[in-house]
């Protein structure tokens, strides 16, 4: 299946994790947030979030301040 990760294309297996995609795609999970179809996904739930072909993945910085 294809899912799009920041716009670019990935093929995965069906059933792929998002963290086994962000993985895959090698991107540094610790220092990124991560969305799904525009649905914000925590760190501690990216081994259970199943993609779907198409998908639209966006990683970006979390914004922290005071």
């Amino acid at each position: 299946m294809q899912v799009f990760v920041n716009g670019t294309a990935h093929a995965c297996a069906e059933g792929c994790t998002l963290s086994a995609l962000l993985d895959q795609a090698g991107i540094e999970q610790k220092s990124c947030a991560t969305a799904v179809n525009g649905v914000f996904v925590p760190r501690d739930a990216r081994q259970e979030r199943s993609l779907s072909d198409n998908d639209q993945v966006m990683t970006f910085e979390p914004i922290t301040g005071g």
